[in-house]
C-alpha cells in the first residue's frame, strides 16, 4: 500500500528505450540510482519499462551515451492529475465553490425546534435565543456551545424548570419543563385558623369567620386565631375560615467568617489563540507566541465542522487564555463583624415568603476565636402565621 501511494504521489511513465544497446542503457540506470520496474522487452532492440517521472529527467546523459531513443507510451499518476485540472480552471473553480456552498450549508442553522412549550412560553423561548443569535442561516460555529445557551435561556425564564438544548446536525432542538404552578386550593369544608408559631399579634384581615385573638396579644403555637363556628345557640353553623393574621416573630441566625481568605480571581488580561484542529492535531491560525502571563486559565471551545449528515474530522478550537492572580483578603474585627451581619441578612430573606418583612435585626453577641469571627443575630419579623385546620365532626 506504501509503494502504491509513493508511486501515486511521485508520478510515473511507462516508457519505450529503442536502440542496439539498451541492455547498456538499463545498467547505467542502475549504476545511477534510477529505479526502474516492470520491464518487457518488445522487439530484439526495444525495452518497454516503469520509472518515475522525476527520474525520467535525468535519463538523457545515459540515452547521450548508449545512442538510444525513447518515447512515452503513458502517464500516471498525481502531479499529472493536477495538470490536467490546472488546464481546466473553470471545472476547478466550480468544484471547488460547489464544495464550499456545501460545507457552509452544512454547517449553518436551518431549524429550531421546541417541544414541551405552550403557545406563549415557546414565543417566549424564541425571542430569548433570538437574543444569542440563533436563527435561521446563521453558521453554528459562531453560535454559543449548547450548554451556555441552556444556561441562559433558563435563568431568562421564570416560568419554565428546565430547558435541554441539544444540537442534532442543522438543527437546534429545545426541550422544556414548564413550571406547574400550584392550583389554587378551593376549601370543600368548614375549618379554623391557628397559629404556625409562636408570634405577638400585629394586623388581622379576616376575610370570614370569627376572629379568636386581638392586635397586640401574644400567641403560642397551635392557638386558635379565627374559628369557623359562627353565630349563636342554635342558630350556629360552621364556614370555612379565611384571613390573615400578621404577628411579630423572632428569629435567630449564626455566620462564622474568618479574618482571612485567598481566592483566585482575573485580572481582566486576557489573549485569544485559534487553531485548526485536523484528526486531533491542532494547527495555529491566529494568536501565536508564548502566553505572557505567569498565572492563567484557559477556557476552550470547540466547533465542529460538518459536512451534509456527517460530522468532518476537523474543528475550530478557541482557547480564551485568561490571566489570574491568588488574591489574600484581610478583614479588621470590626468589618468582618459587619460583613457577618450582611450575610445573616441575606440568608433570613431567601427563607423567607415574599410577604414578609425584616421589622429590626441586632447583633446579640460575637467572638473572635482562631483568626474566626462568630457574630450571632437576632431579628424581628413581621409575617402571616396563619395555619389552616379543618373542622371534623363534632370539633
Amino acid at each position: 500500500m506504501k509503494k502504491f501511494w509513493t508511486k501515486y504521489l511521485k508520478g510515473t511513465v511507462i516508457v519505450r528505450v529503442e536502440g542496439e544497446h539498451a541492455e547498456t542503457f538499463l545498467n547505467y540506470c542502475l549504476n545511477h540510482n534510477i529505479h526502474l520496474w516492470d520491464i518487457k522487452r518488445m522487439k530484439e532492440s526495444e525495452l518497454e519499462l516503469h520509472m518515475f517521472t522525476e527520474d525520467a529527467l535525468h535519463i538523457k546523459k545515459a540515452l547521450r551515451e548508449t545512442g538510444c531513443r525513447f518515447r512515452v507510451v503513458r502517464k500516471s499518476g498525481a502531479p499529472f492529475i493536477i495538470r490536467r485540472m490546472i488546464s481546466r480552471g473553470g471545472f476547478i473553480i466550480g468544484m471547488l465553490s460547489f464544495f464550499v456552498i456545501v460545507f457552509l450549508l452544512s454547517n449553518m442553522v436551518w431549524k429550531i425546534e421546541v417541544s414541551g412549550a405552550d403557545p406563549q412560553t415557546e414565543h417566549h423561548l424564541r425571542k430569548v435565543v433570538d437574543e444569542l443569535g440563533i436563527k435561521r442561516g446563521k453558521l453554528l460555529f459562531r453560535l454559543p456551545d449548547p450548554r451556555e445557551v441552556q444556561y441562559f435561556v433558563t435563568e431568562k425564564m421564570d416560568e419554565v424548570t428546565w430547558v435541554g438544548v441539544t444540537l442534532d446536525g442543522t438543527t437546534f432542538k429545545f426541550k422544556v419543563v414548564q413550571k406547574e404552578l400550584p392550583e389554587e386550593v378551593k376549601v370543600t369544608g368548614p375549618q379554623n385558623l391557628i397559629a404556625k408559631k409562636k408570634a405577638f399579634v400585629t394586623d388581622m384581615f379576616i376575610e370570614q369567620g370569627q376572629p379568636k385573638v386581638e392586635r397586640n396579644q401574644m400567641v403560642q403555637k397551635g392557638e386558635l386565631l379565627v374559628s369557623g363556628y359562627i353565630g349563636k345557640d342554635k342558630n350556629t353553623r360552621t364556614v370555612a375560615a379565611k384571613g390573615k393574621v400578621f404577628g411579630e416573630v423572632w428569629y435567630r441566625g449564626d455566620v462564622t467568617l474568618p479574618l482571612e481568605s485567598s481566592f483566585e480571581t482575573y485580572t481582566g488580561n486576557n489573549m485569544h489563540k485559534h487553531y485548526l484542529t485536523v484528526f486531533g492535531k491542532n494547527i495555529p491560525i491566529w494568536g501565536f507566541g508564548e502566553v505572557p502571563y505567569e498565572n492563567y486559565q484557559v477556557l476552550e471551545e470547540d466547533k465542529s465542522f460538518r459536512m451534509f449528515i456527517w460530522e468532518l474530522p476537523i474543528s475550530y478550537l478557541k482557547k480564551d487564555v485568561q490571566e489570574s492572580e491568588r488574591v489574600l483578603r484581610k478583614y479588621t474585627e470590626k468589618e468582618a463583624i459587619e460583613k457577618a451581619k450582611e450575610m445573616a441578612d441575606k440568608d433570613l430573606k431567601s427563607k423567607l415568603d415574599d410577604e414578609a418583612k425584616i421589622k429590626s435585626g441586632k447583633i446579640l453577641h460575637h467572638t473572635l476565636d482562631n483568626g474566626k469571627v462568630k457574630v450571632s443575630m437576632y431579628y424581628k419579623v413581621i409575617e402571616n402565621i396563619v395555619k389552616e385546620q379543618p373542622i371534623i365532626g363534632g370539633d
